[in-house]
């Protein structure tokens, strides 16, 4: 999905009280190393101009199920509960170990 899209994937669920912009979401999606981009999407504004946007999705080859996704999360994502529980990685990232590993989720699946 593009960040619009996601924006708008967002409004739509209840639940999520700040739906943040699209540049924040950009902001967002280009810090987290589990978000890759596929593409480019042609996308047309009100006005009729005509520019490309990234398409956005999740590391399939790290993240396996949704259930997974809060192991790739971001510090800036976390609940103060998920900050409380994460432990810094080797490889330097602040993630949320999954049960029974001593490294990040990404470490694991890419044998880094």
């Amino acid at each position: 999905m593009t960040k619009e899209e996601v924006a708008a994937c967002l409004g739509q669920h209840r639940g999520v009280a700040h739906i943040p912009s699209p540049h924040s979401l950009s902001a967002l999606l280009c810090k987290s190393h589990s978000i890759i981009v596929i593409g480019k999407k042609q996308v047309e504004n009100i006005v009729g101009a005509k520019s490309k946007h990234a398409l956005y999705d999740i590391d399939r080859e790290v993240v396996l199920h949704k259930s997974e996704i809060k192991y790739i999360r971001e510090p800036s994502t976390m609940t103060p509960k998920e900050k409380a529980t994460s432990l810094k990685c080797e490889c330097g990232r602040t993630r949320i170990f999954p049960p029974n590993s001593d490294e990040c989720l990404s470490c694991a699946r890419t044998g880094v």
